[in-house]
């Protein structure tokens, strides 16, 4: 499931944002482009942050940028961004930061559970976390995914 939704167009490395809210466009976009959300979408991940705090940072320096299932979601999908600089959400303070980011929409709470389940065992795997937390080569991230 993973490996097949997170495909090379989907997986970007060294972006810059200046802030999560930037880190959650840079995320969405790459859903939008794809036509998978809608910009909806992009606002909903936004005000679940803004009204729940920063919940998503699922390990130390990796969130999980994410909205409630709505008709903004066209498909389940995700999508990964790595970051060249530490991205703090400092507005919360609660000095956490991430230094890479999934985005992931689902078309209803099954899928949205299910995905979660699957994006958890992925996260398991330490070779994949160092090169998420290190800004690693695309080429190593998708080699991990693809074997996943």
């Amino acid at each position: 499931m993973v490996k097949d939704m997170l495909t090379e167009a989907l997986v970007v490395t060294n972006q810059q944002a200046e802030d999560w809210r930037e880190a959650v466009k840079v995320c969405g976009n790459l859903l939008i482009h794809r036509n998978k959300i809608t910009s909806d979408y992009i606002t909903s991940m936004i005000e679940s942050v803004e009204e729940y705090g920063p919940y998503m940072i699922m390990l130390p320096e990796i969130a999980l940028f994410h909205g409630r299932p709505s008709e903004g979601v066209k498909e389940i999908c995700l999508s990964l961004a790595t970051f060249c600089k530490p991205i703090e959400f400092s507005e919360f303070g609660s000095n956490k930061t991430i230094k890479a980011a999934f985005a992931f929409g689902a078309i209803d709470n099954e899928s949205h559970v299910e995905l979660l389940s699957k994006m958890a065992a992925l996260l398991q795997d330490e070779e994949f976390v160092s090169l998420l937390r290190n800004n690693g080569k695309k080429e190593e991230i998708m080699n991990v995914i693809k074997n996943y």
